[in-house]
C-alpha cells in the first residue's frame, strides 16, 4: 500500500492495498469477509468511514480487490475537501484485525498541471514524441488529455498502472516537426468529478523550438499607388525563419536580365525610368533560403495639357505634331467647330503643349473633316 495517495475533491479516489495474516490465522481467512476503511486512528478516536457490511456510509466505495488472495484494493467515491487524514484498513472474517499500516490521503480542491517531456531544439523534418501524464487518482472517471493547438499529430492515450498499484493517465503526440509546431504547445488534463457532473481542468505548455529554412517569403511596396519619377518608393521582404532572416537580397528582372540591387530588407529607390521592372527578394538563415513572389515597379509620367487648336486662320505646317515619345495620347476634334468652342477644349490641366505650331490646313467651310493631335506621354505605370 503506498504511504501517501492524492485525491481530487468530489472525485473517487483509488487506494491500492494488500494484507498479510499470520500463519496461525490463514485458515481463518473465510467467506463472508469485510473490509473496513477507519480514518483518523486505527484504536479508539477512528471513525468508520465505509464498512462493505453497510448499505449505508459516511463514504460510498467498494473494495474491488478479493479478499480471500489478500487484496484489499478499494475505491471510496465523492471524496470531501475536508477529508485529508490517515486511513487504516481492517478486516473481519474468522477473525478481526486493523492493520498497522496506514496510508495518508491529501484531499486537494484543484488538480495538479500535468507534466510534459520537453524535446528543446530540434530541426524541420524530425520526428517529434511529446508525452502529457497526469496522476489519475480516480480510475473510474480518468482525466482527459488534450493537445493544443488541435490536430498537430497523431495522439495516442493509455492509462498506466503505477508500480504503487496507482494510475497514471499518459497521452503521446507524434508529428514530424514543421515550422507549424514552432512555439508552445499545450495539453490540458479535464477531470470529472462525481459531485455535480463538473469537472476541473489543469493545463501545463512546453515550448517547441524548432529550425527552418525561410518560409512564406513577401515583397511589399510603398507607396502601392501609381507614383511619378522623383518619388521616393521602399521595397520591403518580409520572411519568417527561426533562427530569424539574417541576409536579404534584392534582384531586379527587366528584358530577361537579372541583376542584384540591394542587400537589405528595405530597399529605398528615388524612382527613375531606370528603376522600372520586376523586383523580387531573397531571405537566407543558416538553414536555407526563399524567392519571394514579384512585384512590378511602374513609372506614371506626368499628366499632360494638350488646348485643341481651330484649324482656322492657320496654314498648311508639315512639322511633326509630336517627338520622342514613349505613347502617344489620340485626340479627336470636328474641322467645322466653332473657334470660341476649341479655344475651351482641354484635355489635361497644368502640362506644357507639346506640339510646335499646330498649324493645320483650313478647309472649305462647307466641309467636316476630322483631325488629330497627338500629346507626348510616358507608358503608363501600374505595380
Amino acid at each position: 500500500m503506498p504511504q501517501r495517495i492524492e485525491a481530487l475533491a468530489g472525485s473517487c479516489v483509488l487506494i491500492p492495498c494488500a494484507f498479510e495474516v499470520p500463519e496461525d490465522q490463514v485458515a481463518k481467512l473465510t467467506k463472508p469477509a469485510v473490509g473496513v476503511w477507519r480514518k483518523s486512528s486505527q484504536f479508539d478516536g477512528g471513525v468508520d468511514v465505509y464498512d462493505s457490511s453497510h448499505r449505508q456510509n459516511i463514504l460510498q466505495g467498494e473494495i474491488i480487490g478479493d479478499l480471500m488472495q489478500k487484496n484489499c484494493t478499494s475505491i471510496l467515491d465523492a471524496i470531501p475537501r475536508n477529508y485529508t487524514d490517515v486511513y487504516f484498513f481492517r478486516i473481519v472474517t474468522g477473525f478481526r484485525c486493523t492493520f498497522t499500516e496506514k496510508v495518508t490521503i491529501n484531499v486537494i480542491a484543484s488538480p495538479r498541471k500535468p507534466q510534459v517531456t520537453s524535446m528543446g531544439m530540434v530541426m524541420e523534418g524530425t520526428p517529434v514524441n511529446l508525452i502529457c501524464t497526469v496522476l489519475a487518482p480516480c480510475p473510474r472517471l480518468p482525466p482527459a488529455l488534450t493537445w493544443y493547438p488541435p490536430e498537430l499529430g497523431r495522439v495516442e492515450n493509455t492509462l498506466l498502472r503505477n508500480p504503487d498499484g496507482t494510475r497514471t493517465a499518459s497521452s503521446t503526440l507524434s508529428f514530424v516537426a514543421s515550422h507549424l509546431h514552432h512555439g508552445d504547445i499545450v495539453c490540458s488534463a479535464v477531470h470529472p468529478l462525481q459531485q455535480g457532473g463538473g469537472s476541473e481542468r489543469a493545463e501545463e505548455a512546453v515550448a517547441l523550438n524548432v529550425l527552418y529554412s525561410p518560409k512564406n517569403t513577401s515583397a511589399s511596396v510603398s507607396p502601392s499607388e501609381l507614383v511619378t519619377a522623383g518619388t521616393t518608393v521602399n521595397l520591403t521582404c518580409s520572411s519568417d525563419g527561426n533562427p530569424q532572416v539574417a541576409h536579404y537580397s534584392w534582384f531586379r528582372v527587366r528584358g530577361g536580365e537579372v541583376t542584384a540591387v540591394g542587400w537589405e530588407r528595405t530597399l529605398t529607390l528615388n524612382l527613375t525610368e531606370g528603376h522600372v521592372g520586376l523586383y523580387h527578394c531573397q531571405a537566407q538563415n543558416e538553414h536555407g533560403r526563399q524567392n519571394s513572389t514579384a512585384v512590378q515597379l511602374h513609372l506614371q509620367a506626368g499628366l499632360i495639357k494638350t488646348t485643341l487648336m481651330s484649324p482656322q486662320d492657320q496654314g498648311e505646317d508639315d512639322s511633326p505634331v509630336y517627338e520622342n515619345i514613349s505613347a502617344a495620347t489620340k485626340l479627336g476634334f470636328t474641322a467645322n467647330q466653332s473657334r470660341k468652342d476649341l479655344d475651351e477644349a482641354s484635355v489635361y490641366s497644368n502640362i506644357e503643349t507639346l506640339y510646335k505650331t499646330g498649324c493645320l490646313t483650313n478647309p472649305p467651310a462647307t466641309t467636316e473633316r476630322n483631325y488629330q493631335l497627338y500629346a507626348n506621354s510616358f507608358i503608363p505605370s501600374s505595380r
